[in-house]
């Protein structure tokens, strides 16, 4: 069928049979909640309704009404984030439901797909498509500003949109009963990615025993006039308002109550800082252009500007150079 011609049966049947659509995400300094809205639009051009949900306040019995559902996430040391492996292991309840996965990362999304998928399928989804773009990094051993500090730009955002104009017009096509290449998944065997997730688990719970030393310091806690950290903690890990104070139980190491902190009273080890940045130095000297930047060598578009494209071009050596904005301005980030 020619496009154009098929394209119109398809905004046909759309109008004929309107599609209700939800796009989640879950997003803590704002990245990948650009790409969720930016998704939206481009499925509203289509259906003309996309509800944009934060995974906190999705409701997942409320989301049996949806014929199709995004999931989006920042990528955690190359895996979704606990917190969103949690939702998506129970979605069996939308067993049948097409669904598409997005993500942003520091250059490459390593096994987030591969893992997300296979979660979603064995819930019984069925996933009809991926898209991913680079975002800024604020780890507080990581250089800074990272070098896809200016993602998501206006290209990734308009690619997003038109992936979202993309899985509204595949699952219509998947409802007229054409056959629809799915999205095939391939895990990552580079001992990068395993190394790295044994080191760094950011897909554990813990309640002790931490990967990252972090403590609470009540004298410099403004608490309760200040509350970002409980509030903005994924796992709801944080409550300041008992004796002794719950902090971190459940943690997932993410670090953003310590980023987020204005005054101080989270606190990284700073001998554990320097052993990680050091760690994350030789790392970056040794592989030189890993095996998954080949891929943002492949596809420089505009002015994306990659971690591939601007490796060579930073002094690895001295790290006050490099991240002494991360690791002394306090906040490490703020809130908007």
């Amino acid at each position: 069928m020619n496009h154009c011609i098929r394209n119109a049966v398809i905004l046909s049947k759309a109008a004929e049979n309107p599609m209700k659509c939800a796009t989640i995400y879950f997003s803590q300094t704002g990245n990948t909640k650009k790409v969720a809205q930016a998704i939206c639009r481009g499925i509203k051009s289509i259906t003309g309704q996309c509800d944009l949900l934060r995974i906190q306040d999705a409701d997942i019995r409320n989301l049996t009404a949806y014929d199709l559902i995004g999931l989006g996430s920042p990528v955690f040391v190359f895996k979704p984030p606990i917190n969103v492996s949690i939702f998506m292991s129970r979605m069996s309840a939308l067993k049948g439901k097409r669904c598409f996965i997005f993500a942003t990362h520091g250059g490459h999304p390593g096994n987030f797909m591969p893992a997300a998928a296979k979660i979603l399928r064995h819930q019984g989804l069925v996933v009809i498509g991926i898209f991913d773009c680079d975002g800024d990094v604020t780890r507080p051993f990581y250089p800074y500003p990272f070098w896809t500090g200016s993602h998501p730009d206006e290209i990734d955002l308009r690619a997003a949109a038109s992936f979202g104009k993309e899985m509204v017009e595949r699952s219509q096509r998947i409802s007229m009963g054409e056959q629809v290449p799915l999205p095939q998944f391939e895990w990552l065997e580079d001992s990068l990615y395993y190394r790295s997730v044994k080191v760094w688990d950011a897909n554990k719970i813990r309640s002790k025993e931490f990967i990252v030393p972090m403590s609470l310091d009540r004298i410099k806690c403004t608490y309760p006039e200040c509350h970002l950290c409980v509030d903005h903690c994924p796992m709801q890990a944080i409550n300041l308002s008992v004796t002794p104070a719950v902090f971190r139980k459940g943690c997932i190491s993410c670090l953003f109550c310590e980023k987020i902190c204005p005054s101080g009273a989270i606190e990284i080890d700073e001998d554990f800082i320097e052993k990680r940045w050091k760690i994350a130095a030789e790392g970056f000297k040794e592989r030189g252009y890993p095996e998954f930047f080949e891929r943002a060598k492949n596809e420089l578009i505009g002015n994306r500007s990659t971690l591939f494209r601007k490796l060579n071009e930073v002094d690895l050596s001295d790290p006050a150079k490099i991240y002494n904005r991360v690791r002394f301005q306090r906040p490490r980030f703020i809130i908007s």
